[in-house]
């Protein structure tokens, strides 16, 4: 069964010696204990999902007790916000609640960690919630994998899961901003999205606005999603006019006097920049209220 696996991932291991880095490969081990590493980079969660039903995965001994855990630890819950000694430019923080703690603490931290680069940290916030701390140094976890990831540590640990997937962030002064926010925003994903296991900031954009929000906060939000595509009238008009044809782009590019396929670039152009796919309605939604802030705001 190994054999065949190593044909459909050719760049894997037989042998952990063979590997300069043990961390940077997912490890499957058959019923006679031969051992089969698969690079990360080139296996799904899915494909990893899968892979666990049939095999074993071997500890790989990956404890959080270096000088950067604590360092991040500080940060996260120190009294005093400095900030972390890191030689990491941009981290982003995933931000994770269970519905109770009935399960080895030890192993639910290896088996989260096993999807992620070799890196990453999870910091314990109490018995049922945590932070993942993962750079962009190498290639780090596409956000709508965590889906699948969820799904297979409920099956695995028999315990509910909800995670809000937090935005990449220089590592400055601005960060703790950037973390009490999104801390704040997994608390209105907690509360209002009871039937998303995954939620990330375009998700909770109508609730924040719902919710005593600060003209600091809708900065923050604007900042986040819509960044640099402000400075783009041509590319806000499109948008906010397809938004206001019902996703008509038919409608749309009429009232715009351009070609459909323009209309299509512009759209996923837009995407590309902020993460909001205008055609996915909680998309939708939380662009044109941006949209709409940004106006007011002139």
């Amino acid at each position: 069964m190994l054999n065949k696996l190593k044909h459909r991932f050719p760049n894997s291991l037989f042998n952990k010696k063979d590997a300069q880095d043990i961390t940077e490969y997912f490890w499957f081990e058959d019923s006679f204990g031969d051992t089969l590493g698969i690079p990360r980079s080139e296996i799904s969660a899915d494909e990893i999902r899968l892979l666990r039903l049939l095999f074993d995965s071997p500890a790989l001994q990956r404890p959080n007790t270096s000088t950067t855990y604590t360092t991040w630890n500080d940060f996260l819950f120190g009294s005093i916000a400095s900030q972390p000694l890191t030689n990491w430019a941009n981290v982003r923080f995933t931000y994770f609640n269970l519905a109770h703690a009935d399960f080895s603490h030890d192993h639910f931290e290896e088996a989260i960690l096993s999807f992620l680069p070799s890196d990453s940290i999870l910091i314990w916030e109490n018995e049922t919630a945590g932070i993942l701390i993962e750079s962009d140094i190498d290639e780090f976890l596409p956000t709508q994998e965590l889906l699948a990831i969820s799904s297979t540590l409920e099956s695995d640990f028999y315990v509910k899961i909800r995670i809000y997937a937090g935005r990449f962030h220089p590592v400055d002064v601005d960060l703790h901003q950037h973390l009490n926010q999104e801390r704040k925003c997994f608390k209105l994903a907690l509360m209002y999205l009871s039937d998303l296991k995954v939620s990330d900031l375009s998700d909770i954009i109508p609730f924040a606005l719902m919710n005593d929000c600060t003209e600091s906060d809708k900065t923050w939000y604007i900042n986040e999603l819509l960044g640099k595509t402000r400075q783009d009238p041509e590319l806000i008009k499109t948008v906010k006019t397809y938004i206001e044809s019902n996703s008509n782009a038919s409608s749309a590019a009429k009232q715009l006097y351009i070609h459909r396929n323009s209309l299509q670039y512009r759209i996923d152009k837009f995407a590309d920049k902020t993460g909001l796919d205008v055609r996915n309605f909680r998309h939708a939604l939380a662009a044109y209220l941006l949209l709409i802030m940004i106006s007011e705001k002139g």
